[in-house]
């Protein structure tokens, strides 16, 4: 019996669960502190919030980017440019002297002056080209500009892509958050009947062990009446330190039982609760297994999370295969510049310039890394469709485990109540005939120890079927 009562507080302690005035707590406060307070449950509340900022962001890169500038330059020595002019100069002769213009006929050409009419005695010369190097430098000591830029995405499949990405992923971020919220509600269950469960075994073993003090005390008195043996005294004796050690054993598996809870609620470890409630309750033997299946396959939050990762496969392929197509935005900006030398802001004037322009981006060959990632793409779009297949198979299998378990477990209970009637009743016939002298001492123990196992295995029916029903609700996606 020592080992079966050890082996079931530790397990009770290893419950998965997730200060000051007591506080009292039922299981209704119990599961409201939990998806408050649990580690889990506001992790996948930040996973939440984190896919709406991440739709949000996938939005914006739709949306039109405007951006302004500003910028003041002075130069502290500016470049020359060297540049050639050409620049007529007379043609001379061989011996210096000029060369006059002759009009068709073989006259020189008079120059003609302001009033129109010719000069006399002056011709007009005949010129030529010729190249005069010069260096000029261009630009003003100070530049100054502001404006505006505004660039707006017309069609990018990426954008698109990530966009639907992002609602898919809202779905997930949600299925998830329900997935851990029936799984916080299933633990902190748990771990209240845990509690329950450790706080009936103290007070069985308790009650045992005030039992054996008090046998012990009637044993010492029949052995000094010489009535019995000494080692019947020696017996009792012995009887007594071991439960004395198991009721300690069992205490201390109780205070584990109770930090599973606490920490399950988000409560301080110092922090006193009373636990209101019972493991008794009553039996329900309705359940149909196809009902509850198919309500499984409906309600489960877990389906539609590998529904949605699904869906989410599906869109990273789209979004690989938008490196094959075209991006085109318009762009924009409008600005204003003025250019001025030291000492002559007030001299120069700003000279306003806009554009706008339509630009395409065509994808032509990149090494044939995008074909690759769409491969990659569409293999991790059917391993999600596997998962999905196997999550669906093992929530059935776990569904007829947890039908089984319940069934297995009322039948306890209903096996446990006559057990514990019928061991009551023959500890009061064991005790009732040693004092008679009609039953050895061994025989009361005996009927001691039949009883305290029928107790306590009557609360463990009833825990493992709380425990079931709990199981139940989180698989059928129920509270």
């Amino acid at each position: 019996m020592n080992k079966i009562i050890l082996a079931l507080l530790i397990s009770l302690s290893l419950l998965n669960p997730v200060s000051a005035e007591a506080m009292d707590l039922d299981i209704d406060q119990a599961i409201k502190l939990a998806l408050k307070n649990n580690v889990q449950m506001q992790n996948a509340k930040e996973d939440l919030l984190k896919a709406k900022a991440q739709r949000k962001e996938a939005f914006s890169s739709a949306l039109p980017v405007v951006s302004a500038f500003g910028q003041v330059s002075h130069s502290f020595a500016i470049g020359a440019q060297p540049l050639s002019f050409p620049v007529p100069f007379g043609v001379i002769d061989a011996t210096g002297n000029p060369v006059p213009l002759m009009d068709r006929f073989g006259n020189p050409v008079p120059f003609i002056g302001a009033d129109g009419i010719a000069v006399p005695g002056q011709n007009l010369q005949m010129t030529g080209i010729q190249m005069v190097p010069l260096e000029i430098a261009f630009g003003s000591d100070n530049t100054m500009v502001y404006g505006l830029s505004l660039t707006q995405p017309l069609f990018e499949g990426r954008v698109i892509a990530a966009i639907r990405g992002a609602n898919v992923y809202g779905d997930l971020a949600s299925s998830a958050v329900n997935v851990t919220r029936l799984a916080v509600i299933e633990n902190t269950k748990k771990a209240f009947y845990g509690v329950l469960l450790a706080d009936r075994m103290v007070s069985v073993m308790q009650n045992s062990l005030e039992v054996m003090n008090r046998n012990l005390a009637n044993v010492t008195a029949l052995y000094g009446q010489g009535k019995i043996a000494e080692f019947d005294v020696i017996r009792a004796d012995v009887q007594v330190a071991n439960q004395t050690s198991m009721v300690s054993n069992a205490r201390k598996m109780r205070e584990l039982a109770y930090a599973g809870l606490k920490r399950s609620c988000g409560l301080d470890s110092e922090q006193e609760i009373v636990t209101q409630g019972k493991l008794r309750t009553e039996i329900e033997n309705d359940l149909v297994l196809d009902e509850l299946e198919r309500k499984l396959l409906s309600n489960q939050p877990l389906l539609s999370q590998m529904d949605a990762n699904v869906r989410l496969m599906k869109e990273n392929i789209l979004m690989v295969k938008a490196e094959f197509m075209p991006s085109i935005a318009l762009t924009g900006s409008y600005q204003e510049m003025k250019s001025y030398n030291d000492a002559g802001f007030d001299d120069a004037n700003f000279n306003e310039s806009s554009s706008l322009a339509v630009g395409v981006n065509m994808p032509i060959f990149n090494g044939f890394g995008s074909t690759a990632r769409v491969q990659k793409a569409k293999a991790d779009h059917r391993k999600s469709e596997y998962q999905q297949h196997d999550i669906k198979q093992n929530l059935l299998l776990e569904l007829n485990n947890i039908y089984l378990s319940i069934q297995e477990s009322a039948r306890k209970v209903e096996a446990g109540l006559k057990g514990v009637k019928q061991a009551h009743k023959g500890v009061d016939m064991a005790q009732s005939l040693f004092q008679q002298g009609m039953a050895s001492q061994l025989q009361v123990l005996d009927a001691q120890n039949a009883s305290d196992q029928a107790d306590l295995g009557l609360y463990q029916a009833y825990y493992e079927y709380n425990s079931a029903r709990a199981s139940l609700a989180r698989a059928l996606g129920e509270e």
